[in-house]
């Protein structure tokens, strides 16, 4: 169920953009695996924080106890309103421009904002009406995903592979391919970090977790490495296939590379396939959206009617914040503004939450700690060391995001600041337990 959490939107409409930044097969494989490699890093701080403090919340709970109220309230909004809101937007903007593959005239502003309130409707059926269609889809889009890896490998192989790589380069109307420069590389890991995001939602199972010390690291470095496996056999197909290129400006690249050698039915198939791994992917967000809020109003940190919840098990109040939200964003039509826009504020949060593993260890050394990160400090460090030179490079290479990024999480800080003043302390048996340290 992790690995159906994270692979959705990423990995099928950002190929296209990664090739056009980078421009080199070996740069995009390496980006990828670099993107695995940080994500799978971070898991593992994350699940020695998720062991220690077994409450659901995840990135707020770790961000509360280390650096205080404010933190977490700035941690669980940005989780609420970008890593969530901005993602879920991303993802029907998508399904917009899919749908626009299928049925030329389609509107993408207007489609995506549509699929927005469909996906309202459908959840304010209920808790289980979602939970049934995530389970119905999870696997589904599992196999798609295999299938159109297979495929993709399969045209390239067909073709000669090398051969198309050659011929591609004299084709006429093939593109060059921007120069890669520090922006490329920028622009490109915003891309592929959003392909990957999401895999620490596996770490809020801590609470509901048997034995976390030994389950939560298999749990989160056997999941992020069997999603790196997947992304790296994907592209590897498509580049089997196709050049960059070729690639570079595709908003479906695994369409592109099975067309040319199984037709245009293997290509309307991809984009159906796409659809529904597009439609499972977005529900992830519908469930766990107002379940965020919910969390963050009980504990004071958001309107109190974001705690009510229905008859059939849903926050009504929350998921209709959340909607209006994502319908805001998705009637842009803009998929790269929304996903470099979201990664630089999810990965400045996630860069204060992982330097909060070092504060915890400093100064909760009675927390009972069932796994421990091997290594300390230097394999942390190192985790730190990755997060704060990508954020640089975003920040150093788009002022302009970054001054927006700021200016949202300045305004979430001194919101946290003035709230957690008004909120009274929080009752001793509130707090995560603790116990000896072994």
């Amino acid at each position: 169920m992790s690995v159906g959490i994270v692979i959705g939107a990423g990995i099928l409409r950002t190929p296209g953009v990664i090739a056009g930044y980078l421009g080199r097969p070996w740069l995009i494989l390496a980006l990828w695996l670099l993107g695995g490699l940080v994500a799978g890093l971070s898991t593992l701080l994350l699940s020695e924080m998720a062991a220690a403090l077994p409450a659901a919340g995840g990135k707020y709970v770790y961000a509360r106890e280390a650096w205080g109220p404010a933190a977490g309230f700035v941690a669980g909004w940005a989780e609420l309103l970008v890593a969530r809101g901005f993602s879920g937007a991303a993802k029907a903007v998508v399904i917009a421009e899919y749908l626009g593959l299928l049925v030329h005239g389609v509107n993408v502003p207007v489609a995506a904002g549509t699929v927005v309130l469909l996906f309202t409707a459908l959840h304010l059926g209920g808790v289980r009406t979602g939970r049934t269609f995530q389970n119905a889809t999870t696997l589904v889009k599992v196999v798609l995903l295999l299938v159109i890896a297979v495929a993709g490998l399969t045209a390239g192989l067909g073709a000669g592979g090398a051969g198309v790589a050659e011929a591609a380069r004299a084709a006429p109307g093939a593109g060059a391919l921007t120069p890669v420069t520090l922006l490329g590389f920028a622009l490109a890991y915003q891309n592929v970090a959003f392909a990957y995001y999401g895999w620490e939602d596996a770490a809020k199972m801590a609470e509901e977790t048997r034995d976390p010390g030994r389950s939560l690291p298999r749990i989160l470095l056997g999941g992020a490495a069997a999603v790196a496996i997947l992304y790296l056999l994907i592209n590897s197909s498509f580049l089997t296939a196709l050049t960059p290129a070729q690639m570079a400006g595709s908003k479906l690249v695994a369409r592109d590379a099975v067309t040319g050698t199984f037709g245009q039915a293997a290509g309307t198939f991809v984009i159906v396939a796409g659809l529904l791994i597009l439609v499972s992917s977005l529900n992830v967000n519908f469930l766990g959206m107002p379940r965020v809020a919910l969390a963050l109003a009980r504990d004071g940190l958001a309107p109190r009617a974001f705690a009510r919840v229905g008859s059939r098990g849903t926050p009504v109040p929350a998921l209709l914040f959340i909607a209006a939200v994502l319908f805001g964003l998705a009637i842009t039509g803009a998929f790269e503004w929304i996903i470099r826009f979201m990664m630089l504020v999810a990965i400045t949060v996630d860069t204060v939450v992982l330097a909060g593993f070092f504060r915890l260890r400093r100064t909760r050394p009675e927390l009972h700690r069932p796994m421990r990160v091997p290594g300390y400090p230097w394999l942390p460090g190192f985790a730190l060391l990755l997060q704060l030179l990508v954020l640089a490079a975003i920040v150093g290479t788009q002022p302009r995001l970054a001054l927006g990024g700021g200016a949202m999480l300045l305004a979430l800080v001194v919101a946290g600041v003035l709230t957690a003043r008004r909120r009274p302390p929080p009752p001793a048996g509130d707090r995560a337990p603790t116990g000896p340290t072994p």
